[in-house]
């Protein structure tokens, strides 16, 4: 019985969903979003911001992108989990060559049973780093977990001086990168100066479903309403028990949705808090961090109300583990652990790198996916791949247990390309005496634990997840911080090759794509035969 409602559920999805698509020419815009700076940034259409993109669960998205860019690009869209349409899922040489300059390529983006709060951006030279990004919302056809009136979207960002690869290439000239001075950001809210986005307008007695994106490149965004509770309904496009908290703090890639319900007297307005910050940059006044306030108006003129000012510490956020599923899934058995420590070492001109695998990841001269397609039985031996993808080849339906360790001073976000996982536990781990902070308490998640595609693992934290190996394909595993991701924070999960080989082949038009840039289609990571990886640039491994 149960089977038969699955498919009339399905079935019935399909009778209503629709095709939406969408023309995108990215290309370079030149303005001054933070009021401070102006400078060239990427857009769509000529737009930054460019405008947020709404469909309803079961949809299919079409996004022709038209390539005005003078380097290659492609798209990634964050939490989608592209089952069956691996090719789909966008990093440069990961999953698909970039699209070159002057050039054209359809994304074809099933939404099925996903809804939620995600977000589209680039993936291709960290071109997220520079504007080129926007908010997705799938629409859910079923009952939310609490009812609300209206929904309201809020996104955060960092937003700097100049161009991501123009700083990189900056720090990396230099001798001595202990010169350096640090970048700071501004931080803009709904996509402009932080300190000048339009009022948040509340009608009393109402109930506000507010999505919350934080689509920052290096900092982590906390946001408060004083005087107002919120209480958390999803979670990264999976929706959570309900669990009320005083305020959100989120990394690089997270995704929040929260209820919050107007008082019932427009007799005053109140203010909101949102403090953006970083960890890897020392603070200073006025740069790091930074408190935003907006308003929240309830009536015009109305005085603003005045709330006492509470310390962090003595208010609830909702951390990695606490939070609960509403599908109530119970934690998965483990058939397999990858335990993964970052490991944080200078080059001799003290540029700080961090790796998550044996190596650096560095991207290799065969699109990692179609290495996986074309190699047959030795796909499933992660030698073929290259030292620089640290691949991990997982059988298929496996459960894998991934425990990620950081010993090392910066914070980071770990964002999973196509699955969510299951938070099982978060703790310390290393000696965090070193920056005077307090080791953290072990929290162990409840009988129904979180799904997510992005967990935080800050300074001198471990955090443990669990996934079935349920999605054949190539799946990049990488901190969000674009910082990091740059300098090789990241591995890849090759999940059942044998099966992808049976299920998947790589459009044509992708195919052609990269013969077209002189990019190979097939073979190891080299784009030779068996174990010759020969023309490879050699791998970079940290200290010992």
């Amino acid at each position: 019985m149960l089977h038969l409602l699955v498919i009339f559920a399905t079935t019935l999805l399909g009778c209503f969903a629709a095709r939406v698509e969408l023309n995108w020419d990215v290309g370079y815009v030149y303005g001054s979003r933070d009021d401070f700076t102006y400078r060239r940034a990427i857009g769509v259409n000529g737009e930054l911001p460019f405008p947020p993109v709404h469909v309803t669960q079961g949809d299919t998205l079409v996004i022709n992108v038209h390539n005005s860019l003078d380097v290659s690009t492609s798209i990634h869209t964050h939490g989608l989990l592209n089952n069956g349409t691996n090719y789909y899922d966008g990093p440069d040489m990961v999953t698909q060559c970039g699209i070159p300059p002057g050039e054209s390529f359809t994304y074809v983006l099933e939404t099925k049973n996903q809804f939620g709060t995600f977000w589209i951006h680039g993936h291709t030279r960290h071109q997220e780093a520079d504007g080129f990004y926007t908010p997705l919302i799938i629409h859910s056809r079923k009952q939310p977990v609490i009812d609300y009136d209206e929904e309201l979207l809020m996104t955060f960002e960092d937003w700097y001086t100049g161009e991501f690869y123009v700083r990189q290439a900056y720090i990396d000239s230099l001798d001595d990168a202990r010169t350096l001075t640090p970048y700071y950001s501004k931080a803009l809210i709904n996509g402009y100066d932080g300190n000048k986005t339009a009022p948040i307008t509340f009608v009393p007695g109402k109930r506000y479903r507010l999505r919350i994106i934080c689509m920052s490149i290096n900092n982590w965004f906390k946001f408060r309403i004083p005087g107002h509770k919120m209480t958390v309904i999803e979670a990264d496009g999976v929706e959570s028990m309900p669990l009320e908290v005083d305020g959100l703090s989120m990394g690089p890639g997270q995704r929040y949705s929260v209820i919050v319900t107007a008082h019932d007297s427009a007799d005053f307005n109140y203010i909101y808090n949102v403090t953006s910050y970083s960890r890897f940059i020392t603070d200073q006044q006025g740069l790091q961090p930074i408190v935003y306030t907006g308003l929240i108006k309830y009536k015009d003129g109305a005085p603003t109300k005045n709330i006492p000012v509470v310390s962090d510490d003595q208010l609830v956020w909702p951390e990695e583990a606490q939070l609960q599923a509403y599908d109530k899934q119970p934690r998965l058995p483990v058939d397999r652990q990858i335990e993964l420590t970052v490991k944080r070492f200078s080059n001799i001109h003290y540029v700080p790198f961090s790796a998550l695998g044996s190596s650096l990841y560095k991207s290799v001269l065969v699109p990692t996916l179609y290495t996986a397609l074309s190699m047959g039985e030795l796909a499933k031996n992660s030698s073929v791949y290259g030292p620089q993808t640290n691949a991990y080849v997982l059988k298929h339906l496996e459960v894998v247990e991934i425990v990620i360790n950081n010993p090392a001073i910066e914070d980071h976000t770990f964002h999973f390309h196509g699955h969510n996982v299951q938070v099982i536990e978060t703790g310390p781990f290393g000696n965090s005496s070193t920056i005077d902070r307090e080791p953290v308490p072990r929290i162990l998640s409840g009988p129904w634990p979180m799904w997510r595609d992005t967990v935080q693992v800050r300074a001198f934290e471990f955090i443990r997840v669990r996934f079935r190996a349920d999605n054949p394909g190539v799946w990049f595993l990488h901190c969000h911080l674009a910082v990091h991701m740059y300098n090789g924070l990241a591995v890849v999960f090759v999940e059942a090759p044998d099966v992808l080989q049976q299920r998947q082949s790589v459009p044509e038009a992708m195919v052609e794509m990269c013969k077209r840039q002189g990019i190979h289609t097939q073979g190891n990571g080299a784009g030779n035969q068996g174990f010759d990886l020969s023309g490879l640039p050699p791998a970079v491994y940290p200290p010992s």
